[in-house]
């Protein structure tokens, strides 16, 4: 079994065991958050490739062209098309700007001293000298259908050793409710998982907001 396979089993393990909501957190940053009902549905990572083609970038903005009818079903276009509607209102509302080539939607995030809030680093609202390579930062891209989290090694260590508040600050900005506190565990027993008892630098991990789930992860 590979190494982020042997991953994922931990992570399902370790979710299905979380037991402890994560608390209510506030943000300067003024982002629409994914639907937190549990009644949403869900899309397949088969079915979100097949969709990704049809998906560009227009005016900062996603868009799904209507011919993603003819490779999923209208059930599946449609989850799409609102998750889509509520990454454009998180783009145009935390400032991000959206990468014409790699679909990726770009804002840096720093943590406050409590780990409670995050800043803006697009709007100015915070200066810092973040250190690159081995230590890493803290930030979060989105694409439309995930979410890719960079925990520096201060941050890293946190949420090794079970101290969730600065992750779950993160999320908190782009996952609500009930999902966040999946997303949150999820992130963190992969985090767990991939540093073990060396905790080298900062990481990064990709959650999948439809399918619920960490698809991937690696060192800074």
């Amino acid at each position: 079994m590979g190494r982020f396979s042997k991953l994922a089993v931990s992570t399902a393990v370790a979710v299905s065991l979380l037991s402890v909501a994560v608390p209510t957190l506030t943000s300067s940053v003024q982002a629409s958050t994914i639907e937190s009902s549990q009644t949403q549905s869900k899309l397949s990572l088969s079915a979100q490739k097949k969709l990704d083609p049809y998906v560009t970038v227009e005016n900062n903005h996603y868009v799904l062209s209507e011919n993603a009818k003819k490779v999923v079903s209208e059930e599946e276009y449609n989850v799409a098309k609102q998750v889509i509607a509520q990454t454009n209102a998180a783009v145009e509302n935390s400032g991000s700007v959206i990468n014409k080539n790699t679909k990726v939607a770009t804002n840096d995030f720093t943590l406050s001293n409590d780990e409670n809030s995050v800043v803006s680093l697009n709007k100015g609202e915070l200066a810092t000298k973040r250190k690159k390579y081995h230590y890493g930062v803290n930030k979060v891209t989105y694409h439309w259908n995930y979410i890719r989290v960079y925990l520096n090694k201060t941050t890293t260590q946190a949420v090794a050793a079970g101290a969730v508040g600065g992750v779950g600050a993160l999320i908190a900005n782009y996952v609500s409710g009930g999902l966040a506190t999946f997303a949150v565990g999820a992130i963190s027993s992969s985090v767990s998982a991939l540093v073990g008892s060396s905790i080298k630098g900062g990481v990064w991990v990709d959650y999948n907001f439809l399918a619920r789930t960490v698809t991937s992860c690696g060192w800074q």
